[in-house]
């Protein structure tokens, strides 16, 4: 595989500049820097990102903030860097209630993460520091670090409060120009904001999204068109977003741990062994996943579903995935500019008896309080069910535009 891992040298940029019709000047990378700080780049095969990209070719950039809520958390406290730190309901260790917002690098080397129970959480990492969500000033400064990328008049989209899309493509020239415009939205973000983020630059949005994830944190990532599989190679398939563990799981047992273990099979073969999975990981192994960001007219609804063993759920098992069902399609409405009316859960037992309801407030809403409140109200005789349930889902319906400017003030509300 040719891959080569190069520490730089980086220093304060004096020469970089974006003029005001944004047109981007690169500069040599010897002049970007003039103070000591190293930050990790990989490329796949270095001297052809300098070669110009084909007409047809799209450079993408996925953005995606390191720990975010709880980078914001050592900004206002910076004692807590460098410990175990979770992002939660401080009175946990009392009460045992409450979900895990984010977490530490320190805190997930003991397996704590994002949507976790508190109680699991202490229970596997006992001495963590735990810090109050604090909302108002992660949609701050969200909403100053979207505004930033905004600038580059580019197109753009924003997936949830700490991870963004950019489409590159003409704006640059060639995929050494997008990583030098990469290190400067992060030497950027960090000079103002005091966190760090993970960019990843490839000719499709899933290899720049598992690029961004691929050298964090603080990493830059770029994988050029004929590199994909080499860069794939020795990644999990758990890596491969959509991949979880359920599915995880079913390709270990048939001895597949890695990509390179199926990168050698066809699309046949892959559908054959995984069913549509195997279509799926095909297109991404051979960068024919979508390449370019979206531009919809206005959703008609937003849905997530997850499915079970159809085994009873203990209360806080059923409410937990309830939890993480809503806070998904949630994000999703926020970074639509959306706001919704109608809620519809769907619960499907053994036997595949299914049962769905809905419910319409009164106007439409983005309030996290009264559409979760209403989504635990609609459920609760459910979970209780004997028969056990395979499936449960959560769909917003009836929904409604958003003034752009209010997306990201609401998506803690």
């Amino acid at each position: 595989m040719n891959l080569h891992l190069i520490h730089l040298d980086l220093q304060t940029p004096h020469q970089y500049k974006i003029n005001l019709d944004f047109s981007i000047i690169i500069p040599p990378l010897k002049t970007i820097y003039s103070s000591r700080n190293y930050l990790q780049l990989v490329f796949h095969d270095i001297l052809e990102t300098r070669i110009p990209k084909l007409q047809t070719e799209r450079i993408l950039l996925h953005l995606d903030l390191d720990a975010f809520f709880a980078a914001v958390e050592i900004r206002k406290n910076p004692s807590l860097q460098g410990k175990k730190l979770i992002v939660g309901n401080k009175s946990a260790r009392k009460t045992g209630r409450g979900v895990v917002l984010t977490c530490s690098y320190e805190a997930r080397v003991y397996g704590v993460r994002s949507g976790m129970s508190m109680l699991e959480a202490l229970q596997r990492c006992p001495d963590a520091e735990i810090s109050n969500d604090a909302r108002e000033e992660y949609r701050s400064t969200s909403k100053r670090i979207m505004a930033f990328l905004k600038e580059f008049n580019t197109p753009i989209s924003i997936t949830s409060v700490d991870e963004a899309y950019l489409d590159l493509t003409d704006i640059v020239n060639s995929y050494s120009e997008a990583y030098y415009l990469a290190l400067y939205i992060q030497k950027t973000i960090t000079e103002r904001e005091k966190i760090t983020c993970s960019i990843g630059i490839g000719p499709t949005l899933k290899i720049a999204k598992i690029g961004s994830d691929f050298n964090k944190p603080n990493g830059t990532t770029v994988v050029t068109p004929n590199k994909i599989q080499s860069f794939l190679f020795n990644q999990k398939l758990t890596n491969i977003p959509g991949i979880g563990k359920k599915t995880g799981s079913r390709l270990q047992e048939k001895g597949y741990y890695t990509c390179g273990d199926l990168l050698n099979k066809n699309e046949n073969e892959l559908v054959e062994l995984l069913g549509e999975y195997g279509s799926y990981l095909w297109k991404i192994f051979n960068g024919q996943t979508t390449n370019y960001i979206k531009t919809r007219g206005l959703r008609k609804s937003i849905s997530h579903e997850r499915t079970f063993h159809g085994k009873p759920l203990e209360l806080d098992k059923f409410n937990y995935y309830l939890m993480k069902l809503f806070n998904k399609t949630h994000e999703a409405l926020m970074s639509k500019n959306l706001a919704v009316r109608t809620l519809s859960i769907k619960v499907r037992y053994n036997g595949f008896d299914t049962i769905t309801r809905a419910f319409s407030l009164s106007s439409p809403t983005i309030d996290r309080d009264i559409i979760l409140t209403k989504l635990q109200d609609m459920t609760k005789e459910y979970f209780l069910d004997p028969r056990g349930i395979r499936l449960l889902g959560v769909r917003f319906s009836n929904l409604v535009k958003l003034d752009e400017n209010e997306t990201l003030d609401n998506f803690f509300n």
